[in-house]
């Protein structure tokens, strides 16, 4: 491998000034791996960079410093690990609709919202720590929101910005703003609900109370509940 020389925080690379070689790569990893697990079971608020440093075996009080420069840095390291990949996902479902002719139709641009969160629980435990994770940071924007935001693809933007302009006509802009918001908040909480479910050993008693839908009745499911959530009309308004 190549080494190379950059700031905190992108993959690959290592702090400014500094060659990345191959056991500093495989620690950075192994830090990021920690995180994630940590995170995804306690939210980012519940783990101390101290926490994940020990759990990572890492003696050096700077490891996470000189790999990421810092609880932002790690996290963008987080986004850039996951998002690359859900938006590989929006990708393939987009020319999906756009073979059947469904581009511009508002229900297909609103699980194009939905359901690439929904099915990358299906990928495994890491990628269930990241919905878990991306979920506890969607109510603190001061926890390297933008970010993230940042990475947000291009995909997930048009569709947001369809659904927008097509919920406008109706509510006016600043309401659709907030029922986007709403809704797609709410799918990020309720995946985070079931990747929790998912990575829980099977309980008896718990089967009792609530039994789990099937996966694929699950997702679609959530995609019915979004869509009718996303537009419905608002009561009281002319």
């Amino acid at each position: 491998m190549t080494p190379t020389t950059a700031t905190p925080g992108r993959p690959g690379q290592a702090p400014a000034g500094r060659p990345a070689t191959a056991r500093g790569l495989r620690t950075r990893e192994h830090i990021l791996d920690t995180a994630e697990r940590l995170w995804g079971e306690r939210g980012v608020e519940g783990v101390s960079l101290r926490e994940i440093r020990i759990a990572a075996g890492q003696r050096n009080s700077s490891a996470l410093q000189f790999h990421f420069g810092g609880r932002d840095g790690l996290l963008r390291a987080l986004a850039e690990r996951h998002l690359p990949r859900l938006a590989a996902q929006q990708e393939r479902l987009y020319a999906r609709f756009v073979s059947e002719g469904r581009a511009d139709d508002v229900v297909a641009l609103v699980e194009l919202l939905v359901r690439p969160t929904a099915e990358y629980l299906r990928l495994g435990s890491s990628e269930r720590a990241w919905v878990k994770v991306s979920a506890s940071l969607a109510g603190k924007p001061d926890v390297a929101l933008a970010d993230v935001m940042a990475h947000v693809p291009a995909i997930a933007l048009h569709a947001g910005a369809s659904v927008h302009e097509h919920l406008a006509a109706t509510l006016g802009s600043a309401l659709a703003v907030e029922r986007i918001v709403a809704v797609t908040s709410a799918c990020n909480h309720l995946c985070a609900d079931r990747a929790r479910a998912e990575d829980t050993p099977p309980s008896p008693a718990a089967a009792v109370v609530r039994p789990a839908l099937p996966f694929d009745d699950w997702v679609r499911n959530l995609v019915d509940m979004a869509v009718a959530a996303m537009l419905a009309p608002a009561r009281g308004r002319p």
